[in-house]
């Protein structure tokens, strides 16, 4: 009996003790002498979208814990901050977060200088922000963040530190400053396609009428998919650069002679909206197509010369229209307005794939690698490289294109025979880089 009143205070020993030892910040460090920190609190924090409103003008690291705000890799968010200075004096922001959830704040890459607060009262609209992009290989699920606010002038520099509000006044060493902290929780989740793109609007009543091949820049999709309202195709990835022009191509099902309208919408700005003035482009009408007839839309699309570089969402949306019931053109719905009685889910099928925008290299052109002949030419002109070329254009002495050919070949056949005998300026394009050249048309 003594063995087990023994083994049962044991047990809640050490039981209180582990409850005891994940006490508020644990696991993470205390503010070091913070019962010599003067206040000056922190007013209010908001990152992705939440806020938290703090007036605790008493303790020196705020628990904020419970606030637990979703975030997901590559992905980023603003961080602003507001608080009290106390009349005409700087505060230093800094916010630490532990992104790879080793129990410690600031290692590398995890501080982040936010700005200085002058003059505020914490509620006059003066704030501090940055945008924070979540890394790639930041460690999934619950993690924390400290945002510090410290006093500073200059001769008096705060210290960057996750655990401690101070400062080195006059450069005699470091003291307990003036300001506050605050904690919360992070919880870093993959994205789930289509996020951070939009759903279909009420896709379990959209009646799916497929879209069967896409063509883009050289790089073809095909699909059989007659059950999915949003194809997965992200895995696709074409590359394009600013200011060049490319040909996409569209075919579908219309099971019947039925018209279906065909939309692009391209995420230039990658703000995570598919329609934005600019990245909106109606492709044209399928109509009467079994998708593997030979029937298709066309349109040749510019990349804006300030499209944001990197990677971003294109969308193919599919839509059935008659003249009484015109298609809404939104990406995250297929739809009609039935006779005009409302919004509808429609007949149709939408399909993503994504983009990497990168400006071309001139100098990645291997010139020794590429053959041309006949110069001068004729008729045919034949172009060989040591891999494929995206697409070719042709432009006469004045700039004005005369030609052009979206391919994925390294070896080409161009019939330039239509063309009036005079110099032109023939430009090659890759995946890696670009080349001019002048030839004679005969």
């Amino acid at each position: 009996m003594k063995k087990i009143t023994l083994v049962l205070t044991l047990f809640f020993t050490l039981l209180a003790i582990a409850v005891q030892g994940q006490i508020f910040p644990t696991p993470y460090c205390e503010i070091v002498d913070a019962s010599a920190v003067t206040v000056e609190e922190i007013t209010s924090v908001s990152f992705a979208g939440t806020s938290i409103t703090n007036a605790d003008t008493n303790a020196v690291l705020i628990d904020e814990t419970a606030t637990n705000i979703n975030i997901s890799p590559d992905e980023t968010y603003t961080l602003e901050v507001t608080g009290n200075t106390y009349g005409p004096f700087d505060t230093d922001i800094v916010a630490f977060i532990d992104w790879n959830q080793n129990d410690i704040l600031d290692d590398t890459g995890e501080t982040y200088l936010i700005g200085t607060l002058f003059n505020s009262t914490g509620s006059d609209g003066t704030s501090v922000t940055m945008d924070i992009t979540v890394p790639v290989d930041a460690v999934l699920g619950e993690t924390r963040i400290r945002i510090t606010k410290t006093y500073q002038d200059a001769d008096s520099p705060a210290e960057i530190n996750p655990c401690g509000i101070q400062f080195n006044p006059f450069g005699i060493g470091i003291y307990p400053g003036y300001g506050q902290a605050l904690d919360f929780t992070l919880d870093i989740e993959a994205l789930v396609f289509p996020a951070p793109y939009c759903e279909i609007t009420d896709a379990s009543a959209v009646t799916v009428e497929e879209i069967t091949s896409v063509s883009f820049a050289g790089t073809s999709i095909t699909n059989a998919d007659t059950n999915a309202v949003l194809i997965d195709e992200t895995a696709t990835n074409i590359n394009i650069s600013p200011n060049e022009t490319y040909t996409l191509e569209v075919t579908g099902n219309t099971y019947g002679p039925f018209d279906t309208d065909i939309v692009a919408f391209i995420d230039w700005n990658q703000n995570d909206i598919l329609d934005d003035t600019g990245e909106t482009y109606p492709i044209g009408t399928l109509f009467n197509s079994t998708g593997s007839d030979g029937t298709s839309v066309t349109m040749d699309i510019t990349v804006p010369v300030d499209a944001v570089l990197g990677e971003t969402r294109i969308r193919i949306t599919k839509t059935y229209q008659d003249p009484d019931s015109p298609a809404e053109v939104n990406p995250c719905g297929i739809q009609f307005n039935p006779f005009g009685i409302g919004i509808y889910p429609g007949y149709g099928q939408a399909l993503d794939f994504t983009l990497h925008i990168a400006v071309l290299s001139v100098d990645d052109f291997e010139i020794k690698a590429l053959s041309v002949y006949p110069i001068p030419t004729k008729d045919i002109l034949h172009i060989k490289y040591k891999s494929a070329l995206s697409a070719v254009k042709i432009y006469n002495l004045l700039g004005q294109e005369v030609y052009a050919e979206n391919t994925n070949a390294s070896n080409l056949e161009l019939d330039i025979s239509t063309l009036s005998a005079a110099t032109y300026v023939v430009k090659l394009i890759t995946e890696k880089g670009q080349h001019n050249f002048r030839i004679i048309k005969q």
